[in-house]
């Protein structure tokens, strides 16, 4: 498990929360990857990574991921909900914005959990909704579809198809939850449930509804190591938030965490970390020749893109409301704007006073011509997180915003010289295409699994290689054999 820098700060004594912080993840695994998905965290448990691909590998590319949000009310007031590893304790807690007198643990129970379905579940559902031999999956027969009006909770919540047309959701008359993909994980937190402790800004009013959700697609790598996010958020509090930015927040590790790189391509819109090497070492890591992983915005811009240092410096870890803002908004802790070249603070090689909005976008801003990447500024690899942000945008009391993105991952394992970095942005240009509608992408899946008997241990399941697909066993190849007792196991057959 990776270390973690602990910041400590003096905070006032506060009352007991009204509402517990959430405990509750569900796993996302139709796919390629195996992902945990939950109101208390998004890829890890709370101690551990938890997005494993290629599924199976008993490898991680993520270490955890959470969303940041900042605007300032009417009056001025600076209001942020934000999250990282929980340290220093929660902005968020499970289910929708009621009245304040209803958030606490008797009243919200229930809401502390994740909605996991299948397409095939769906599909079953419509096809015997009424015979007397169905029995209703739990996730679609108490689908969060609505609210409980009489603890000021809005009416209408999750999504569905309503196919009788009466505005209520009764899956006993055929009504089922309206997802995406081949499986959906589904949650819904607030940011009301007591004060802020992780950011110490003020509340906003947001209910934030998130849809994990992925495709099973074998012969499409691309698409068969991607997860989809839908994220919503609704103003349910009395402001008015203007400039505002919402943030995706994310502690790639790729596999090793110590030796990694991260960057960004504008015109993709998406942020990614790479090795910094050729070599991902130790149990943990991927190997020579490791991949990338990515996270892409698919339907708005990535208006701001920076890392920071894990450390407690002016580019090290926030420790204020207004840190978090200012990051979102691409300024640096002691309000100093971000600059382009050396390490954005005007410092390092490479640095200039270009005010800027990208870190390390290597050749991809148009406004510069001097190359900027980690490589270029010297940087030693070591343990990355970055922020991506997309604004200033208005959110009224009673309006919604909605960011699409995805997490994509590219494995080129057979070119030493990096080609795991512009296979990425291939794969990434392809999701974008798909999600747009303009990239059919027909899937081939194969249900059965082959037996093969392992010469060392008890029963080999089936081989599969990096990209997840399941394979013969071939020489100087990097494969994973996985066996019937739940282990994996990284082998590179010599020649």
């Amino acid at each position: 498990m990776k270390k973690l820098l602990l910041t400590l700060l003096c905070l006032p004594l506060i009352t007991l929360a009204q509402q517990s912080p959430p405990t509750a993840q569900g796993i996302l695994d139709i796919n390629g990857v195996a992902t945990s998905v939950g109101p208390a965290a998004m890829c890890w448990d709370l101690n551990d990574a938890k997005y494993e691909v290629p599924k199976g590998s008993g490898i991680h590319s993520i270490f955890t991921h959470d969303l940041w949000i900042g605007g300032v009310d009417d009056g001025g007031q600076l209001r942020v909900a934000a999250q990282t590893y929980r340290q220093g304790g929660s902005d968020y807690w499970p289910g929708p914005v009621s009245d304040s007198i209803y958030h606490n643990d008797v009243d919200m129970a229930g809401w502390d959990r994740v909605w996991k379905i299948n397409k095939t579940e769906i599909d079953d559902h419509i096809a015997n909704y009424n015979s007397g031999t169905y029995i209703m999956p739990d996730a679609i027969e108490n689908w969060p579809a609505h609210g409980d009006i009489s603890k000021g909770q809005a009416p209408n919540l999750a999504p569905f198809i309503d196919v009788d047309n009466d505005g209520q959701y009764i899956p006993l008359n055929g009504d089922y939850p309206d997802i995406m993909g081949d499986q959906t994980v589904y949650i819904i937190k607030n940011d009301v449930g007591d004060i802020h402790t992780e950011s110490d800004g003020e509340q906003i009013g947001l209910e934030i509804h998130i849809m994990f959700y992925a495709y099973r697609c074998d012969n499409y790598p691309e698409l068969n190591h991607t997860v989809f996010v839908k994220t919503t958020l609704f103003n349910r509090g009395n402001h008015n938030l203007n400039n505002t930015y919402i943030g995706t927040w994310t502690d790639m590790d790729l596999g090793f965490y110590l030796d990694d790189y991260v960057g960004c391509h504008i015109p993709l819109n998406l942020g990614y970390t790479y090795n910094g090497d050729n070599d991902d070492e130790t149990i943990m890591g991927y190997g020579f020749n490791p991949p990338a992983q990515g996270l892409v915005y698919l339907n708005g811009t990535m208006d701001k893109f920076m890392y920071y240092n894990n450390d407690v410096t002016v580019i090290g870890n926030p420790s204020s409301a207004l840190d978090y803002y200012n990051y979102l908004r691409g300024i640096w802790k002691d309000n100093v704007p971000m600059t382009y070249g050396g390490d954005g603070h005007g410092g390092g090689t490479g640095a200039t006073t270009n005010l800027c909005d990208y870190m390390f976008p290597d050749t991809t801003d148009v406004n510069f011509t001097t190359p900027w990447s980690e490589v270029t500024a010297g940087n030693i690899p070591a343990d990355r997180r970055f922020l991506m942000s997309n604004g200033p945008f208005d959110l009224d009391t009673n309006t919604s915003y909605t960011l699409d993105y995805a997490f994509v991952f590219a494995w080129d394992s057979t070119n030493i010289n990096g080609g795991s970095v512009p296979l990425l942005f291939n794969y990434t240009q392809n999701i974008q295409d798909f999600y747009d509608g303009t990239l059919n992408i027909p899937c081939t899946n194969v249900n059965s699994v082959n037996d093969v008997s392992d010469l060392s241990k008890g029963r080999l399941v089936k081989i599969i290689d990096v990209l997840g697909r399941e394979i013969k066993a071939i020489k100087n190849t990097p494969l994973f054999f996985i066996y019937d007792d739940g282990t994996v196991e990284k082998r590179i057959i010599i020649e």
